[in-house]
């Protein structure tokens, strides 16, 4: 499930039918951020890097939807690495 149909679901059940704009989206993801006092681990880079890449070679904003995972991608020479190498992979099978 991903953060808009998780906040579709609370709207729903709190009876705010209203459709969700992608800046209410946003909003709410940056929320979740400022709440979130430390840093990802490696280990959680790992477990939703497979998310990022894809999003990013669909040309979706990553890095806005994702903003933890950018920061540590930006500071984490070794998840900076397996992140190339799967965006490397991702190009190569669209190129096919």
């Amino acid at each position: 499930m991903n953060i808009k149909e998780l906040v579709r679901r609370i709207r729903v059940s709190l009876g705010l039918q209203k459709e969700l704009t992608n800046e209410t989206v946003l909003g709410f993801l940056r929320v979740l951020e400022d709440v979130r006092s430390e840093e990802l681990s490696c280990d959680e880079i790992y477990v939703k890097l497979d998310e990022y890449v894809e999003r990013e070679a669909n040309r979706k904003d990553a890095a806005q939807l994702m903003p933890l995972i950018r920061q540590h991608l930006d500071t984490c020479p070794e998840c900076c690495e397996e992140y190339e190498a799967l965006l490397d992979v991702i190009k190569k099978i669209e190129e096919k």
